[in-house]
Parts: structure tokens; sequence; C-alpha cells
């Protein structure tokens, strides 16, 4: 805003006049750019950029699984499934979505209905969760496993 005062004398020879330089519009564009995608929940990078980091962190990982499962001679588990037969952790670089969407009810999580985690990994709704329930048995819609509807832990995004 002083800079301003400085209009009708010539911004070039006023104390902001290194406000002007191509240097700092281009820092404050990164800056408003990380900004607004923080505040949206997005990303920065390009999501190949994401894809291939991802993928860089998660290698060592996965690796291990897979030597585990040969020295187990379970190989079977994780070729017939279409996901991961243990969950992967990125860091919190890598979360993005603060919305979950059930995908038995088909609704956005809330605070009255949080998202919830079985104990085989797949993740429902609370509201989900005491519908599926028989007593206290609770049957996974998407695997054979069941489990008890107090060792669904909830999960925050």
């Amino acid at each position: 805003m002083g800079s301003l005062l400085y209009i009708n004398t010539g911004i070039e020879s006023s104390p902001y006049a290194y406000l002007l330089k191509p240097v700092q519009w281009a820092d404050i564009c990164d800056v408003y750019t990380r900004d607004a995608c923080a505040l949206l929940g997005l990303s920065v990078e390009s999501p190949l950029t994401l894809s291939i980091n991802a993928g860089c962190k998660a290698l060592p990982a996965l690796l291990n699984i897979k030597q585990v499962m040969q020295q187990r001679q379970c190989t079977d588990v994780w070729s017939n499934k279409d996901e991961l037969p243990v969950e992967v952790n990125l860091g919190p670089e890598y979360r993005f979505h603060s919305i979950f969407a059930c995908p038995i009810l088909r609704q956005q999580s809330t605070d009255h209905n949080p998202p919830v985690r079985l104990i085989c990994g797949h993740i429902i709704s609370k509201e989900a969760l005491f519908k599926l329930s028989n007593g206290n048995k609770v049957k996974c819609p998407y695997c054979p496993v069941e489990q008890s509807a107090a060792d669904a832990k909830e999960v925050h995004f």
C-alpha cells in the first residue's frame, strides 16, 4: 500500500521498486499457487510427477512384501486381488482428499458419520457399519472377513 504514495513521482525511484522486478512476481506466483492448492487440498505437482514419486517411495516396501510372500509361499494372495494385502504408508505429503464418500450408502462422511476401517482394510461409513451388523458381528461387503463392530477404527483424512 505504501508504494501507491510514489505513483506520481515514479515508482521506479521509490523504496518499493524492487517489488516490480520479474523475480518478485515469479515468487509471488509460486507462493499463491502453493497456498491456493493447499487450501483446495490439491497438489502443486503434476499427476505424473506425483505418481512416479509415490511409486519410488513405495517400491522398497512393495519389494519387502513380495519377498516375504515368496518366502511364506503365499504369492497367490496378492495376485488374485486388485489391491495390496497391506497398507503402504507414503506419508502426509501424499494425502490430498479430505472428503470420503461411503461406497455402500453413497454419502459423504461427516463428523456424525465418520469413515471407519474394517480389520480387512476396507473403509466404509459408521452408519453403513451399523446397517451391516448382525448383533455384534459385521461381514465386510467386499470380502469374506467377519469382525466385531467394535474392532472398526475411525479414519481421519
